[in-house]
């Protein structure tokens, strides 16, 4: 119950790992403001009460304003923002558009950006030592062809919350990311054939694709109390994928 009487905004909360991380505040007694594009997929009757359903998309113009205002309408303070929506668009560098290009920086990083400063000038307003947990990827540092903006928000990302991290920090905030690697989600699911899922548990030297929740644990250890000395760092929950400089299936003699 480290979440208890807590306030929790989870983006992308609909499935994946924002629906994993909202779970995960839920069952550690905390009040979500679960947000997505459309909520389609039922909660446990358990959570009513402490779930709040908020239709929006990040990338809107508007968003960060309409979580402002409801978020102030609604609560005495708030203390958690998981950054978790996201877009991937396969395609060729050589062929992507500047429609494709802008829709993936809008949800991925701009989106991003105003949505925390919403949420921060909040905490900052009411003296709360809030966490922001932003969620990069695996690919941030390691290339991925045919997806040269989703790379380039992860990148960007990663770079944004460390200064946001120095900046909020003497408000008492601290901004962190987790990094993960190959995770079943609704958006990785159409490209994990089964020749691309052989391929990665040869490649991740714990051989195994994860599930939302081995992330959302990573993400509810950084919004804890247990994290309150950890600011603008990134968490790797990829099993050991980026690190590893090894040749799978070969041994040096």
């Amino acid at each position: 119950m480290r979440f208890s009487e807590k306030v929790a905004i989870v983006t992308g909360a609909d499935s994946g790992i924002g629906r994993a991380t909202a779970v995960r505040f839920l069952r550690e007694g905390a009040t979500v403001v679960a947000v997505d594009l459309k909520h389609t997929t039922p909660w446990p009757d358990h959570v009513e009460g402490r779930l709040r359903l908020l239709d929006l998309d990040v990338a809107d113009l508007d968003a960060a304003r309409s979580l402002e205002e409801y978020l102030r309408g609604e609560f005495q303070q708030v203390d958690v923002l998981a950054n978790v929506a996201g877009i991937l668009h396969i395609a060729p560098f050589l062929q992507v558009s500047r429609a494709d290009w802008d829709r993936v920086i809008a949800v991925n990083l701009t989106g991003v950006f105003f949505l925390s400063q919403a949420v921060a000038r909040i905490m900052v307003e009411h003296g709360t030592p809030g966490r922001i947990v932003n969620v990069s990827s695996v690919h941030a540092v390691v290339s991925e062809p045919n997806a040269a903006p989703y790379t380039a928000t992860k990148g960007g990302l990663e770079a944004m919350t460390r200064t946001m991290a120095s900046e909020l920090a003497p408000s008492g905030i601290t901004v962190n990311c987790v990094r993960p690697g190959a995770t079943r989600t609704k958006m990785s699911e159409p490209i994990y054939t089964p020749e691309i899922v052989s391929s990665l548990t040869a490649k991740i030297p714990l051989g195994k694709i994860a599930p939302p929740e081995w992330v959302a644990s990573a993400i509810a250890y950084l919004a804890s109390a247990e994290a309150c000395y950890t600011t603008g760092a990134c968490l790797d929950v990829d099993g050991g994928y980026a690190m590893d400089g090894s040749l799978p299936g070969t041994v040096y003699s």
